[in-house]
């Protein structure tokens, strides 16, 4: 998927997992740290939104591990938690970033491409309900974020639904 669509994704995912794992859904920062971590994993394309940024990691993840490699897999995302962990980082920033991550592997499943979750396996997931770019790839963001946007309205009763 597209950047746009990591971001849509990852702030949704965030906003409905935020109350399951007890910290607020709606807070800024977390808000920031959720879509910062749904961008992570293009981290691996010198072309993504954030491998333009920073071209001295991407380059290299590109040349070794290509595109939807290393970065786009159950390892990547553990290591990503246990390295944030690490640094003594509290789950205030460590969750966010997580569910942000998770969110750009399971928007990534959607398409046609897949991802390679069990890397360095060849063997590739995917749910091919859409080609990254394309058409569909907006209407199926959009219809999960007013999924979870009806679903976090529902949570809080002041909204009065």
């Amino acid at each position: 998927m597209m950047a746009g669509s990591h971001v849509v994704v990852g702030a949704a995912a965030w906003a409905w997992a935020a109350p399951h794992l007890g910290l607020p859904s709606l807070d800024p920062a977390s808000l920031v740290l959720a879509v910062g971590g749904a961008l992570l994993p293009d981290i691996d394309h010198p072309h993504s939104w954030v491998g333009r940024r920073v071209r001295l990691i991407s380059r290299p993840l590109a040349a070794t591990v290509g595109h939807r490699g290393f970065t786009h897999s159950l390892l990547a995302l553990v290591v990503c938690f246990l390295a944030l962990r690490w640094h003594g980082l509290s789950r205030a920033v460590v969750d966010p970033v997580v569910v942000g991550y998770l969110s750009h592997l399971g928007a990534d499943l959607l398409t046609s491409s897949g991802l390679r979750l069990a890397w360095p396996w060849p063997q590739r997931y995917a749910i091919p309900l859409c080609t990254t770019g394309s058409a569909a790839e907006p209407v199926i963001v959009m219809g999960l974020a007013i999924w979870v946007g009806v679903t976090v309205l529902r949570l809080h009763p002041f909204w009065g639904l």
